[in-house]
């Protein structure tokens, strides 16, 4: 039986904490403003409903390969297929009108995004390692809409930063989905020490280019306390070390290890907590 509930895992709203980032450029260049807070809902919901869309348009696409790689509760017949094809291609119209009376130059922005998601579910996700450079990129994206939404230039270390973090992400995604023998992927057993020689490389390139940012002299102003930038960095260290250790031990989906790692979870916390602090320090 095909109910709202299912409609719902098809959207894939738990994914919305991942849209979260649009708001890094604000936390980075630390311009919250409590007055717009109305804007900052706007926007994430924005580009969550933009998210749902390629969600359902991908889970739509791929239902017949899922229903093997995955214990699906429901049923997708052509009229249905139609249906849910329909029902996104009107919630992008909808939202892309919307969008373009409250910011119209964020109507390309948004519009490149579903394109070129139409494009990755097509073609590119069945081209090894293309697919997680453009996993990452997708992103890298969120992060690009908040500059733009909310007027903020963004370091080049900064997104150095988070391109080597999607891309250990990324690759990790590969991993589960090998791990868990998913026949939807051009993936196989034997590009797994590839993929984790890929994830372990990018791991150390996000050590690396956090490192750079704290040291650049454009950012130096930005913090007023070497301690703090240290511990910062130790548990910049230990977060990405417990991600790969334990997404190697326990072979879970990334947005499952978000949930469910509670540690790591209490560590990136205190991180951004010192990250913040440290720059607000009187």
């Amino acid at each position: 039986m095909f109910s709202l509930k299912n409609l719902f895992y098809l959207f894939k709203i738990r994914h919305w904490v991942k849209n979260l980032s649009i708001f890094l450029p604000i936390f980075v260049a630390q311009s919250f403003n409590e007055n717009v807070i109305d804007e900052y809902i706007i926007h994430f919901l924005i580009f969550s409903i933009a998210s749902s869309v390629v969600y359902l348009i991908n889970n739509t696409y791929d239902y017949e390969k899922d229903i093997i790689n995955k214990k699906l509760n429901y049923q997708i017949d052509i009229s249905k297929k139609l249906f849910l094809y329909s029902l996104g291609f009107f919630i992008a119209l909808i939202l892309l009108f919307l969008i373009s009376y409250f910011r119209k130059d964020l109507v390309i922005l948004i519009c490149g995004y579903l394109l070129l998601s139409l494009i990755y579910n097509l073609i590119l996700k069945k081209i090894k390692y293309i697919d997680i450079f453009f996993l990452a990129t997708f992103h890298l994206l969120r992060i690009y809409y908040g500059s733009i939404a909310f007027n903020i230039e963004i370091s080049i270390y900064f997104l150095a930063f988070c391109l080597s973090v999607f891309f250990m992400v990324g690759s990790n995604k590969r991993l589960y989905e090998i791990n868990n023998k998913f026949t939807n992927r051009p993936y196989k057993l034997n590009d797994k020490s590839k993929i984790e020689f890929l994830q372990l490389l990018f791991g150390a390139f996000s050590i690396i280019s956090f490192l750079f940012y704290i040291l650049a002299s454009e950012n130096a102003q930005l913090f007023h306390s070497q301690y703090l930038l240290l511990l910062n960095f130790i548990l910049l260290v230990f977060i990405v070390l417990n991600f790969l250790y334990f997404q190697r031990k326990k072979e879970q989906d990334v947005v499952e290890f978000i949930y469910k790692n509670k540690l790591n979870l209490i560590f990136v916390v205190l991180f951004l907590f010192l990250f913040n602090f440290n720059s607000n320090f009187p």
